[in-house]
């Protein structure tokens, strides 16, 4: 009996891709794409199988190619994780979302000090930031980003390097796994999330984008390694959810005056979470 390989394994789970995909990917180029990015890492051949699976499965619900831009798969202490990029958590924004627009960056300190960053609360509330595209822009010291609603409105998460660091390390992976080799990418994940918390959101009825920023919180799939047959425990009701979130008063913040570097305001507090 010839023994599966690990490319024709993925190719016969391409079924059941293509249940977790819908409409979002066609499934032969879903699994095209994650075969290739397992040929071309064969790192990701040696991590634990079921943990791959799983990770390329978590790809498909939330409706990402793993093809570095949108997601990726990271060896993180012998196992596969998943790794939702920027670019599809603004993709997923887009599709799911009342949002209009999504801008993000990371904030650098000689940005901060010569004035280039700016950012005041109050009446006239705004963020500004022109950003150094030449010389010694000094370290990271926060991110934000900015979310505008169909409707006009604009809501702003703006996180200091402390309090960025403080959400690292109340995460699974600690300062490890993509924390170390996708820092930019992460804080600027972290402001998203922060931000998304807090911009209402009625375009996400049946929960597709809560589950792209809660994927932890999924049920463990069960992979048969020689078939590709998936069972999976039963989810959590996220359509149920949204509709309750929907109906939920949403507050606005007293607006407060200028801030300066040492009291940047924090966005709310996230629930402890993996870094996805």
């Amino acid at each position: 009996m010839t023994k599966n390989t690990l490319p024709s394994i993925i190719e016969k789970m391409e079924p059941e891709f293509g249940k977790a995909l819908g409409d979002a990917v066609p499934s032969g180029r879903f699994t095209r794409i994650a075969v290739t990015a397992i040929k071309g890492n064969p790192a990701l051949a040696e991590l634990e199988r079921t943990s791959l699976f799983k990770s390329i499965m978590q790809a498909a619900q939330d409706g990402l190619v793993i093809d570095g831009k949108e997601a990726a798969i990271i060896p993180f202490k012998g196992k596969a994780q998943y790794l939702p990029m920027v670019a599809g958590l603004i993709k997923k924004i887009r599709q799911h979302s009342d949002f209009a627009n999504l801008s993000h960056g990371i904030i650098y300190k000689a940005e901060f000090e010569n004035g280039s960053f700016e950012y005041v609360k109050g009446d006239d509330e705004r963020l500004h930031h022109k950003p150094m595209i030449f010389g010694d822009r000094g370290e990271a010291i926060g991110a934000y980003a900015i979310v505008t609603t169909k409707d006009g409105q604009k809501f702003r998460a703006v996180l200091t390097k402390e309090e960025i660091e403080k959400r690292k390390n109340a995460g699974r992976a600690g300062g490890n796994g993509p924390w170390g080799s996708w820092k930019e990418e992460m804080w600027i994940k972290t402001a998203i999330k922060a931000v998304y918390k807090i911009a209402p959101n009625s375009g996400d009825e049946a929960g597709v984008l809560s589950n792209v920023f809660e994927r932890d919180e999924e049920p463990e799939e069960v992979i048969d390694q020689e078939t590709g047959e998936v069972t999976t425990a039963p989810k959590k009701n996220r359509a149920a959810d949204a509709v309750k979130a929907k109906a939920a008063p949403v507050v606005s913040p007293e607006p407060e005056g200028e801030i300066h570097e040492a009291d940047f305001t924090p966005a709310p507090e996230l629930d402890d979470e993996p870094p996805i």
